[in-house]
């Protein structure tokens, strides 16, 4: 019998599943492949005139991490906040009140807690629901989860709000940038999952300028405030996601490819899509998803660690993990990190909003430096100059207290974050967007997110003990500590991250670590069905089936790919 969607069953019925022997059309295939490389070729404006409807949707749902930045920047410059000080912090000895470590760390832990219970939720629901129903149903979450860091009354009240709030945050990280490698086309991809970047920096410079004007209160909502801000963002996202398309690839993967070829129509301008095109598209798609069964026939958590997977897996999860062992994340604690250094309160929440801004001029510089140098050099490279200037930072550290010291390791923090937000940060997600295999992209996501949010524990238990006064007051040398974990992760990126300038993931085959140098991974084969006799084991086609056609076996038939 087709198979149908129960959850939804307006919204188009099922194409029959495959059979155990799947044909591939030669001719679509190619005509897709090389369709596909000729937008990679057209011009950045050609290609938005074309699908700007696919851009729009794409940017639409990772407006999500807005309000996950927002947060992050409220919460780690309220521990600068007189006000904030005053309501929740605990008296010294020489009777000046503070934040004590302890409980930033556990606030800071308290949402990527709840942010690997939203990955787990994502990786499931994702695969099973699609992205649309999981998106607005976690909307609804935020919307609710809202009202405990609004009116709490205590630390631990805001832990549990901000573990709560973490949830939903968890499944917007992947979705988001899954969903936007899926809508978009290839020439479009490497721009819009690096705009996640930019929407979660968005978020943090909304929650400087916030913060800064709330300076000028001087009650309690002085911090509530900046609490409610957030609620501006759930209705209206959730009503653009109630009407936004559907991945086709999701479709595709659960064999609705009627519905498929709907929703490509929705992504690009009317007229675009005629019936060939529409028809050498989902072939591709069909033929990308049947290649990567062979290979893997399962899409669970488990599968991403099989055949060519696992080496997807880990280049993920160590681009990922490289953004918070960069030295970078002392950049959250600028405004209490400027104050010890000398810089006055207000003077350290102005240098705080320009140094959130480098989120957007970062990641607007760096489309043109991915696209002319590739991934991996701008990505090794930044790590090399954020080493050297978080060395200079350390250095200062060493002269006494003043203004002017203040003042130049904040530039030096201006520079430092900028030269993340032109490579670290947006090639990353340019990576993690690019790189999955298309059947377990929400999966291998999830799993390298975890390896951030692991390493963000880490951190975030860390960077506030060395930098408190009454922890272990490394002051100015904290960034010493940056320095040398910058090294590390540079050196294993250096041999693990993919040299690729916006290839197409429906024709990249990675390979064991044994078998590429210096961690690229080899030069993709196109696996057309022309050539493909050197892949798969090829049954000769019966009277039934078309002369240009190729028939594969099952996953254990399939022979080695090199």
């Amino acid at each position: 019998m087709p198979h149908t969607n129960p959850e939804d069953p307006k919204e188009g019925t099922a194409s029959p599943p495959l059979h155990s022997h799947y044909h591939a059309n030669s001719q679509l295939v190619e005509a897709a492949m090389a369709a596909s490389e000729a937008e990679k070729a057209m011009g950045f404006r050609q290609v938005v005139r074309i699908y700007w409807k696919a851009a729009v949707w794409s940017m639409l749902f990772s407006f999500a991490l807005v309000m996950e930045g927002y947060d992050v920047g409220i919460i780690n410059s309220f521990f600068g906040q007189a006000s904030f000080i005053d309501r929740f912090g605990q008296t010294n000895a020489d009777g000046v009140k503070y934040i004590p470590a302890d409980w930033q760390a556990a606030i800071n832990n308290a949402a990527n807690v709840g942010e690997v219970i939203g990955l787990a939720i994502n990786g499931y629901c994702q695969a099973r629901f699609g992205s649309k129903k999981v998106y607005l149903a976690a909307m609804v979450l935020m919307a609710g989860a809202i009202f405990i860091p609004v009116f709490a009354t205590s630390l631990p009240m805001l832990f549990v709000g901000d573990l709560i709030c973490g949830i939903p945050w968890g499944i917007f990280q992947t979705l988001s940038t899954a969903y936007a490698a899926e809508v978009c086309p290839m020439a479009l991809r490497g721009y819009l999952t690096s705009f996640v970047n930019m929407c979660w920096g968005f978020g943090l410079f909304l929650a400087a300028g916030v913060v800064r004007a709330s300076l000028q209160v001087e009650t309690q909502w002085s911090w509530r405030l900046p609490y409610m801000v957030q609620w501006v963002w759930p209705v209206p996202l959730f009503l653009f996601a109630l009407f936004g398309p559907e991945s086709p690839w999701w479709l595709v993967k659960n064999n609705r490819i009627e519905d498929a070829k709907k929703q490509l129509t929705r992504l690009a301008v009317s007229g675009y899509y005629d019936d060939q095109r529409l028809e050498q598209t989902i072939a591709l798609m069909v033929h990308t998803n049947e290649m990567e069964k062979a290979e893997t026939s399962g899409s669970g958590f488990k599968d991403c660690f099989r055949g060519s997977n696992r080496r997807r897996t880990e280049i993920l999860c160590v681009v990922w993990m490289v953004q918070f062992w960069c030295g970078q994340p002392i950049c959250g604690y600028a405004t209490s990190f400027l104050q010890t250094a000398g810089m006055g309160e207000t003077a350290a929440f102005n240098l705080n909003l320009g140094l959130n801004s480098m989120y957007i001029v970062g990641t607007l510089t760096s489309w043109a430096f991915l696209y002319r140098f590739g991934r991996r050099t701008v990505y090794i490279g930044g790590q090399a100059f954020m080493g050297v200037t978080l060395g200079a930072i350390g250095i200062l550290g060493f002269y006494p207290s003043s203004a002017g010291a203040a003042y130049a390791i904040g530039a030096l923090l201006v520079v430092l974050n900028f030269a993340f937000n032109v490579s670290v940060g947006p090639g990353c997600y340019t990576i993690v967007g690019e790189l999955p295999a298309t059947r377990v992209r929400a999966q291998t996501i999830v799993i390298a997110r975890i390896t951030y949010i692991l390493s963000s524990l880490v951190v975030n238990q860390l960077v506030p003990r060395m930098l408190s006064t009454e922890s272990w007051n490394w002051g100015d040398d904290v960034d010493f500590s940056g320095w040398g974990r910058t090294s590390s992760p540079s050196s294993t990126a250096s041999s693990a991250c993919p040299s690729r300038a916006g290839g197409l993931t429906e024709s990249l085959t990675c390979s064991s670590p044994t078998k590429s140098r210096r961690g690229n991974l080899p030069q993709p084969r196109l696996m057309l069905a022309a050539n493909l006799e050197t892949v798969f084991d090829i049954e000769p086609a019966g009277e039934d089936v078309p002369s240009d056609a190729v028939d594969f076996k099952q996953a254990g038939e399939v022979s080695h790919i090199d």
